[in-house]
């Protein structure tokens, strides 16, 4: 098996990738990485957890030249979430290159923000069409130097519509430079994408095979009338292994409808649809990572691309349409060689359908177990961990360390109990024991964290 070093990178990427003990590269990241450092165009066909974002984010971080204050490579990605997370992921393998800015952009928030955060152009720009097409054409991004363009997930980035701006993008853009993309499906329309923006393109297939789920997952699935659902859900998130879960439903407004449900039975439950605020889908989004909630109830088109670990059961409380959207959904589980359960609750007619599929063929079917609803005494515990927000971020030169200091010296706490902590532009999120959170809050609300007062309250 070849190491990293083998594969040409530079030794403050391999000083990043033993930090984040990234020890063997995957096939994606064996194949792609010293086409892309040599410069090639490549267009990979590589799922949800192949390690394709390293694949493309290594290369492009080593041809970086950092001196150059302009935007040198633009990553376009068809989802919020998806933009956030490749933003980190880049932030954290080129954690040891100087002075590198990767700065993500997309709707749901102020564009001013975007706009006074481009007063030094970050060398790497995330985004979604829509909101790189604006800022294209308020010239407050003008790609003149760029020298790599980036198509992640493009399947998806057809399928929600942005064949226009793409064009439009393109269009914009200087005709020499390199081009990668990376799709689950090479559908024709994603082919028609690489031959018209691709050029002599090397061609990469992950050794994962299409279709194919995770080693360690186990498919579950329980049939019954749809009035039982609900019932049988809860029994299932009250089962102390079903642990932190994500549920999948086809309709936002059954998302909404759920969560209300599990929340008046006692549920620490959260939604999750593509028509949320960006803060408040990053506050649900935390809550689940920091383990202040036990459940997030989303919609396929705002779980896209998320990346919350130790995830350790997947519920489709709907049954999709698609082969692919059923693997999509199981695969959030069970990765990194984690091990994981997916359950499906389906009607008969659902299960019809779902048995047409070759990658569903493995689940163990079972009547729906569905015990009598409770009134709305809660059955599983609140989790241990909740959450506050402190009002001062990134933008305010903040860091975790810094707010672990902060919480031990004003806060009374143990720097253990610190728990998980994310640093947003203008704000933070830090996890902190339930039973001290008010008081925590108090304490440390007036406290300066380089020289600035911060507010800090309970996120409900």
């Amino acid at each position: 098996m070849p190491s990293f070093a083998d594969l040409g990178l530079a030794p403050s990427l391999l000083q990043a990738l033993e930090e984040l003990n990234f020890t063997t590269p995957t096939p994606v990241q064996e194949q792609v990485i010293p086409m892309a450092l040599a410069g090639q165009d490549v267009a990979g066909q590589a799922p949800t957890g192949s390690g394709k974002t390293a694949a493309y984010g290594l290369s492009i971080l080593q041809n970086l030249d950092l001196k150059l204050d302009a935007v040198q490579v633009i990553v376009l990605v068809p989802a919020r979430e998806l933009a956030l997370q490749v933003r980190d992921a880049l932030k954290k393998l080129g954690k040891f290159l100087p002075g590198l800015r990767v700065a993500a952009f997309y709707g749901g928030h102020a564009f001013r923000e975007e706009t006074a955060s481009l007063t030094q152009p970050p060398h790497i720009v995330v985004a979604t069409p829509g909101r790189l097409l604006d800022h294209f054409e308020r010239r407050s991004i003008v790609p003149n130097q760029l020298t790599v363009l980036i198509l992640d997930e493009a399947d998806k980035l057809l399928e929600l519509g942005f064949q226009d701006e793409l064009v439009e993008i393109v269009k914009r853009l200087p005709r020499r430079r390199q081009t990668l993309l990376f799709s689950a499906t090479m559908s024709d329309k994603v082919l028609l994408l690489i031959r018209n923006n691709l050029t002599r393109p090397r061609v990469v297939q992950s050794s994962e095979e299409e279709g194919k789920l995770p080693e360690n997952l186990t498919l579950l699935g329980q049939v019954g009338p749809v009035e039982k659902k609900p019932a049988a859900l809860l029994h299932l998130l009250s089962q102390p292994e079903t642990g932190r879960a994500l549920v999948f439903c086809n309709t936002r407004d059954r998302c909404v409808e759920l969560t209300r449900f599990l929340q008046g039975r006692g549920v620490a439950a959260e939604v999750l649809h593509g028509k949320m605020p960006q803060p408040e889908r990053d506050k649900a989004l935390m809550k689940l990572r920091n383990g202040s909630s036990q459940v997030l109830v989303a919609t396929d088109v705002a779980a896209r691309g998320l990346d919350v670990t130790a995830l350790d059961t997947v519920i489709q409380y709907d049954a999709p349409d698609k082969a692919d959207a059923f693997q999509h959904r199981a695969g959030r589980t069970a990765r990194a060689g984690a091990v994981g359960t997916a359950h499906i609750l389906a009607t008969p007619h659902e299960q019809t359908h779902v048995q047409k599929w070759a990658i569903a063929e493995s689940i163990q079917w079972k009547p729906l177990h569905a015990p009598a609803l409770p009134p709305a005494a809660p059955k599983a515990p609140k989790p241990v961990s909740i959450t506050l927000h402190v009002s001062a971020g990134r933008k305010d030169k903040v860091s975790a360390h810094d707010l672990v200091g902060t919480f031990v010296a004003h806060g009374g706490l143990e720097r253990a109990d610190v728990g998980h902590i994310e640093v947003f532009d203008h704000y933070s999120y830090v996890a902190v024991p339930r039973m001290q959170a008010q008081e925590v809050a108090q304490r440390v609300t007036g406290a300066k964290i380089k020289g600035r007062k911060i507010r800090v309250s309970v996120v409900e």
